[in-house]
């Protein structure tokens, strides 16, 4: 296989809009569509020097040494596709997104926030419409081919990227250029307040009518409104504290959860898979095979960050081409449980035989080792501080991130603590032997129990939504408590056995296993 390009490179991501409905409407003509889309693009991309880095389904993701080589192959590439004679109804159309950055290199794969943007972008635009970032059209808009122009569609919000990203459309002579708005978290923010703007003057309308009370709206046991089967993603709208849907057949025994790249990522305990869901339509996106059973799954960093216990290891699957792109060996000795973390510039594993390491965020390669207590369970980062919760030892360790030494004695939490948690200015942990999750100041250490009720049995616990959030394996329950009153405010049943949970993308998500 050709090396990568390395130093400054422009990444190309494309994909077939509305596939989904073309496969559907054409049957077994899609292979043909598919096939031909492929080749053209496929011609387009070595005439100007592209390396085909990787292809699944109806997706390219390509890298050029040159920015304008990239911009050429996508305009002829476009152009190409419209001229093509495809049958009644049958034409492909692709949106593409470029970004030029400087990634590193490993395995034959590219490892950087840049690979991740590029995919962004391409995400954000429709058929048919070409997509570059601020970088790439610096690079470029000197030597733009003919009859093409720039278009700057201004400063938007790409998902999970921290700072908004001003793009711009290539204005491509003969072909469309009017596209609706792109798909990005500003347009969609827009959307949903026309939509909270009218459902709220419906309501008005409606109780002037009716004369209903306001008040009795969004009140009750909290309970759902799906019915969660085992092996399924439990998802409750933080809004009316509601299960609004469940996601099915999230593989054998769904454990660790994580959100990001738009995606939930789901580790099974029954396969070595890693099964990652769109966060918005909830449909599969990919089932990604691991070398071993990840115990436990992160997301930071722009990377799935897999801890598999049983060979003592740590896997990066890098979500712009769902594989994963290295595994570090050797992190700690084998054992039953492994679990992993991200926060205060670094990668934590907590290993069952008592130590946690430190890895490095970019090279995955380890940076250093600690000792924490009797078989950790659990680890956290945030506060300025590594937290370890103990099972063996009834306590959690505060560990500095620069030394890996405890900074003071180990806090006492009661019996069996499985699960950690840092938001809202203090550590939360759930505490599965006493059907307590204990508030932990920070700064004076001071542990303030919080009793979620008997039978509970609390094994994981989130932050997010200005709330920290429970799953209850012994009742079926989720637990919502207020950060500012260290109270329980909601409970939530989501049936069978909740084992994991995770809060982003404006919901919570709940791994819900068979009660046996």
């Amino acid at each position: 296989m050709p090396e990568l390009p390395t130093g400054t490179v422009t990444f190309l991501f494309t994909d077939i809009e509305g596939s989904t409905a073309l496969l559907k409407r054409l049957g077994r003509e899609y292979s043909d569509v598919l096939a031909e889309h492929q080749r053209i693009l496929r011609e387009a991309f070595a005439a100007h020097g592209g390396h085909e880095v990787d292809t699944q389904g109806d997706s390219f993701f390509v890298a050029f040494r040159r920015a304008k080589d990239a911009v050429a192959a996508a305009v002829d590439a476009q152009r190409d596709l419209a001229a093509h004679d495809w049958p009644e109804g049958a034409e492909p159309l692709v949106r593409m997104g470029l970004h030029t950055g400087e990634p590193q290199v490993g395995e034959q794969r590219y490892v950087g926030i840049g690979v991740h943007k590029a995919a962004r972008i391409g995400a954000a635009g429709h058929g048919g419409q070409v997509l570059l970032s601020s970088t790439t059209r610096e690079l470029v808009e000197d030597e733009l081919p003919t009859g093409v122009t720039i278009r700057d569609l201004g400063e938007r919000r790409l998902k999970d990227l921290e700072r908004s990203e001003r793009l711009f459309q290539l204005e491509i002579e003969g072909l469309r250029s009017d596209f609706a708005p792109l798909k990005t978290l500003d347009v969609e923010l827009k959307r949903k307040r026309r939509r909270m703007y009218a459902g709220a003057a419906l309501i008005g309308v409606l109780a002037a009518a009716v004369a209903i009370p306001v008040f009795a709206l969004g009140q009750g046991s909290g309970g759902g409104g799906a019915d969660v089967a085992p092996n399924s993603i439990a998802v409750i709208d933080p809004g009316t504290n509601k299960v609004v849907d469940a996601v099915p057949n999230v593989g054998v025994t769904p454990s660790a959860i994580a959100i990001g790249a738009g995606s939930v990522w789901v580790a099974s305990l029954g396969a070595r898979t890693m099964t990652r869901i769109d966060a918005q339509t909830r449909a599969l996106q990919a089932t990604i095979p691991l070398s071993a059973t990840a115990t436990d799954v992160a997301f930071g960093y722009g990377s799935v960050w897999t801890a598999n216990g049983i060979l003592g290891s740590v896997s990066r699957i890098d979500p712009a081409v769902n594989a994963v792109s290295t595994t570090t060996q050797d992190v700690s000795s084998r054992s039953t449980d492994g679990s992993i973390a991200v926060g205060e510039g670094a990668v934590w594993y907590a290993s069952a035989i008592g130590t946690v390491t430190e890895l490095d965020r970019s090279s995955a390669k380890i940076a250093g080792t600690g000792i924490a207590g009797v078989s950790p369970s659990d680890v956290a980062a945030g506060e300025g501080f590594v937290w370890v919760t103990n099972a063996g030892a009834s306590s959690v360790s505060e560990m500095n991130p620069r030394t890996l030494g405890d900074v003071r004695p180990p806090i006492n939490v009661g019996s069996r603590p499985q699960s950690v948690t840092v938001g809202g200015g203090a550590v939360w942990v759930a505490n599965e032997g006493s059907d307590n999750v204990f508030r932990i100041d920070p700064g004076s250490a001071s542990v303030e129990p919080i009793s979620l009720g008997a039978g509970a049995g609390p094994t994981a616990i989130a932050y997010g939504a200005d709330s920290v959030w429970v799953a209850n394996s012994g009742n079926g329950t989720v637990s919502r408590i207020d950060p500012q009153t260290n109270e329980v405010v909601k409970t939530v049943e989501v049936d069978n056995r909740p084992s994991a949970i995770a809060v982003g993308d404006g919901y919570v998500w709940v791994t819900v296993q068979s009660p046996s």
